[in-house]
């Protein structure tokens, strides 16, 4: 008894300090902050002395256990089904909770980094465009136009959205999973080159355990970032378990916005023109740039009898930015320098999402029974500064279309300065319903029906207050709308999917699989400028469009035994058509359905007693009326559009090494290197590039290099990891020339870049504290560029930064 008091009493002493910091750092009643309080409090109240310390202790040990056993065994359902991934004849990168946690993994930016396949262009955080395999359209992201070719997935519901990616945070997730190459078989529209799934840990039934984490770090030149983070798994019953988790988090801010003027060009008194100059002075900050992310998760599992279980869970989310993640050095001006910007007017990201799901999973006893229904709805509003547009010596047109040229103002112009404001609101409704075989013979199927109803309501305004001022500047009924997209766009898809396995023997087996799919798709809703403007009318849209089409998938896996397997895999992936909201003699109302046709050789095997894993594929991609969406105004159209190319092609290898080269030492690497390319020459309008053009933000090469070692030092259980991540330089857009001027290539340069992240920690008895430096050599990456002709911008990552982390289980 005497020994359990010292343990608990020790115990308490050590908690009274990570109490008082989550403490402090609640500030305010939300719901975040309550359930973090109710996780720490409840988990350490709960914490039964030395049992707890004894569990934790052989918890570690096991896992020193499998640890000197080899290679730990990664789990994916890549396939919808559960299993090993050297089993799975499918190319795939799989970060687990260790995984991730050792990575030190908390955002879309950290796991892109290190999944090789991946490349984006980015202009902050969830504001990102992803591609897989060099597969990159280069498109502008408008809501309008095409989806995009990478699935995104949040367990089992497409989260997909057009430049805006869903950018969840990382915390008690059981797994992220990268499926390289076409996966629309059974993932869907938009699965074209690729799939990225998150999926959230359940709940458990037969253990309570919980945990928290406390994080501070410092960036140089920058503003200090904090997290607090928190889950609890309690089990209710023996047929049922709950799973609370929480987190708010702040990244303080890099980029300062510099003391500046913008011209701008006036017509006044019935034409005669002048200029007018402004400054920023009241927005002039230091580290402008600041994130905070809050959310909370509940879940609830219950087995409903023996072979029955239903699994209902509730998730939010709430984003919110202020300032910018780019920097303009390059402006022409000569005012800006590194990590320093100029905005006349106050940028800002409010992005909040929930989603609700149920999943239903019965054994029919030759095989198991599944529903998965999902609903999200996600608010985003956005304002963004857009007066570098209306700068006199950047656009010195732009006084035509906020000044008075018919003689009718009542008021003449005073200022062209101008601000973006959009408001988004997504709702996504999804259902599937899966017959699986679950029985040991040759033959494995699945098969399902999938539908979804997704609709995107979005009203973009781009407000200009110092227009002039008349009946003529009124088209909408509002004073200082300068131009307006107000529209509403739907998609659904119903689908029929499945896949068939075979095994002809031990080693030789196929699998044939294929999806029958429609999609239908609205768009409604107008477009135009909110003053009378030569030549370009008030656009209305309401158009359907309807498609149905199949695709398929066939691959044949050898085993050459129980640790080596070779597989050859041809697919399909596609996205679906659409409507264009303007229809032009070049570019016509609706654009077509692309497809990605794949075809791919590659390896999963185990060698040295399960000590080293290498992995890879080599693989040849044809994509057949690649749509991308642009503004251009040889378009003949004021809005943008979204075309069909004709043709490119993808030739690329990936690989994958983990070797244990001790029980402490291991070593990964990772690589991808892709040719890709138009396979046939591009005109549209007066743009032009000729055929084996490269596709834009792809790099030629990609990879990482990870080193982990495990030590001891006075009893506590120590490691020290290094990680090297490159990625080549890729070009900024599709269009390389000018028909008029074929001897001047219009493209930027993303330079290639390099980032070393150090980590250090110890830990002992459920707890550890960890020590980080990312961006050790402070690298300055161009992640992608701004694709207007006079927008001089490039976002960048963050400089290098140190933290520490502390966090604790508990059982």
């Amino acid at each position: 008894m005497t020994d359990n008091y010292l343990k608990n009493e020790k115990k308490s002493n050590r908690l009274n300090p990570i109490i008082a910091v989550i403490r402090d750092s609640i500030n305010g009643k939300n719901i975040q902050s309550i359930a973090l309080s109710a996780l720490m409090v409840s988990g350490m109240a709960t914490m039964p002395g030395a049992n707890a310390q004894d569990m934790i202790t052989a918890q570690a040990e096991k896992k020193t256990e499998n640890l000197s056993s080899g290679i730990e065994k990664i789990t994916v359902t890549s396939r919808k089904r559960v299993e090993n991934l050297q089993d799975t004849p499918l190319s795939i990168t799989a970060f687990g909770s260790t995984k991730l946690d050792e990575l030190g993994i908390e955002n879309f930016d950290d796991y892109a980094l290190m999944l090789p396949s991946v490349s984006y262009q980015s202009a902050g955080p969830g504001l990102s465009q992803i591609y897989m395999r060099g597969a990159s359209d280069g498109g502008s992201g408008n809501a309008s136009g095409s989806q995009p070719g990478v699935a995104i997935y949040l367990d089992e519901q497409p989260v997909t959205a057009i430049g805006r990616n869903l950018d969840l945070h990382i915390y008690d997730i059981e797994r992220v999973e990268a499926l390289a190459g076409p996966q629309s078989t059974l993932f869907g529209a938009s699965a074209q080159s690729g799939t990225i799934r998150i999926i959230t840990k359940k709940p458990k039934m037969d253990r309570f355990e919980g945990g928290f984490d406390v994080s501070y770090g410092t960036t140089k030149s920058g503003d200090a970032s904090n997290s607090l983070e928190g889950f609890l798994n309690v089990p209710v019953s023996e047929n049922a378990a709950i799973r609370l988790v929480a987190w708010t988090k702040k990244d303080g801010g890099y980029i300062d916005n510099v003391a500046g003027t913008r011209t701008y060009g006036l017509f006044t008194d019935g034409g005669n023109f002048s200029t007018v100059e402004e400054n920023n002075d009241d927005l002039v900050k230091e580290n402008f740039n600041e994130l905070t992310n809050s959310g909370a998760r509940v879940a609830l599992k219950v087995n409903l009898n023996d072979n029955w279980t239903a699994t209902a869970s509730y998730l939010t989310q709430k984003q919110e930015t202020e300032g910018v993640w780019y920097q303009d050095s390059n402006n022409p001006n000569g005012e800006v320098n590194e990590l320093e910007v100029q905005r006349f007017f106050p940028d800002s990201m409010d992005d909040e999402f929930n989603q609700s799901a149920l999943t239903i999973e019965g054994d029919l006893g030759f095989a198991s029974l599944v529903y998965a229904g999902s609903f999200m709805d996600r608010d985003v509003q956005y304002f963004n500064d857009y007066s570098d547009y209306a700068d006199y010596f950047s656009t010195s047109w732009i006084q035509y279309y906020g000044c008075e040229y018919y003689g009718t103002a009542d008021a003449d112009c005073s200022s062209m300065a101008i601000f973006y404001n959009d408001d988004n609101e997504y709702k996504r409704n999804t259902h599937e319903l899966r017959l699986q075989s679950t029985n040991n013979n040759p033959l494995q199927y699945i098969v399902g029906l999938y539908y979804e109803d997704a609709s995107h309501d979005y009203r973009q305004e781009w407000q200009m207050n110092g227009m002039a001022q008349g009946a003529d500047f009124r088209q909408f009924g509002e004073a200082n709308l300068w131009y307006l997209t107000d529209q509403k766009r739907a998609d659904k898809q119903s689908a029929l999917f499945g896949e068939v396995s075979y095994e002809f023997t031990e080693q030789l087996t196929t699998t044939f699989g294929a999806r029958l799919f429609k999609n239908e798709s609205t768009l409604e809703g107008v477009s135009g400028y909110g003053l009378i403007a030569p030549g370009f009318p008030i656009i209305n849209v309401d158009s359907k469009n309807d498609d149905t089409d199949s695709i398929f998938k066939f691959n044949l896996s050898y085993k050459f035994d129980d640790k080596k397997m070779a597989y050859l895999t041809w697919s399909e992936g596609y996205r679906p058509g659409g409507i264009n909201r303007d229809e032009t003699d070049l570019v016509p109302r609706i654009y077509k359905s692309d497809f990605v046709t794949n075809t791919e050789l590659g390896w999963k095997t185990m060698w040295l007693d399960n000590n080293l894993r290498w992995n890879g594929a080599i693989y040849h991609m044809q994509w057949d009326d690649m749509q991308f969406t642009r503004f251009d105004s040889s378009y003949g159209s004021p809005v943008g559009l979204t075309v069909n190319a004709n043709k490119s092609r993808i030739v690329g290898i990936e690989s994958d090494l983990t070797y244990m080269l001790t029980p402490d030492l291991s070593l990964t690497a990772a690589f991808n290197f892709n040719q890709a390319e138009l396979a046939a020459d591009l005109l549209v309008g007066s743009n032009l590039s000729p055929d084996g053009t490269e596709l834009p933000n792809v790099p030629d090469f990609k990879g990482n290099l990870t080193s982990r070692y495990h030590f001891t030092v006075g009893g506590y259980r120590s490691f020290a990891q290094i990680v090297y991540s490159y990625v080549g330089e890729s070009y900024s857009d599709i269009y390389k020339y000018k028909t008029s001027d074929l001897n001047f290539d219009l493209r930027d340069v993303n330079q290639s870049y390099s980032i070393v992240n150090l980590s250090a920690g110890i830990n002992r008895d459920g707890w550890g504290v960890n020590l980080y430096v990312n961006n050790l050599t402070d690298e300055r990456a161009q992640l992608s560029r701004g694709s207007a002709s006079w927008d001089s911008t490039v976002t960048v990552n963050r400089p290098r930064n140190f933290g520490i982390r502390y966090h604790m289980l508990f059982e």
